[in-house]
Parts: C-alpha cells; structure tokens; sequence
C-alpha cells in the first residue's frame, strides 16, 4: 500500500494524506477523516525505510567498543537499550 493509493481513495493530494499523517498543516476536519477512513480501510503505515531516505536521517546512532569482551562494554550498550543511559546523550 502506497500513500498515493491512500490518496486516490480519499480524493485528495499525497501532500495532504501527508500533512494529515505528520500533522504539519491544517487540513479541514473533512478531509482529514476522509483520509483517516483510507487509512483504516487500507490499514496504510508509513514505511520507515522510505522516511529514512527522504529526509536523511535515521535516528540510529552507532556504538563502537574497543574490547567486545570487557564487561564493561557490554554493560553500556545493555543500559542503553533500557533506556536507563539516554540522559547521558
């Protein structure tokens, strides 16, 4: 399922299946249930990989480690997948 099927069902443009989606800009109550019932009809998600690529960035940061076998190491990235570390970013 592609946005512009989403946006053919709704009657509407890709920009404001879009818009509706990320909530950018005001889009009458209308058409912005017309394309939520699209959405569910078709049940329609964004694809990530396609985000990632249109706008450049992927909100994935890299850990690189020294000696893989320290525990020390492994103790960081463990925290970090937790969610306990992100203060320290």
């Amino acid at each position: 399922m592609r946005i512009k099927d989403v946006a053919r069902e709704a009657g509407v443009s890709t920009a404001t299946v879009s818009h509706v989606i990320n909530q950018t800009k005001y889009v009458t109550d209308v058409t912005r249930q017309k394309v939520l019932l699209a959405i569910k009809k078709y049940n329609y998600h964004p694809n990530a990989h396609a985000r990632t690529l249109a706008s450049g960035r992927s909100n994935i940061i890299g850990l690189l480690v020294s000696d893989i076998a320290n525990p020390f190491f492994s103790r960081v990235g463990k925290e970090y997948r937790s969610g306990r570390i992100r203060t320290w970013l």
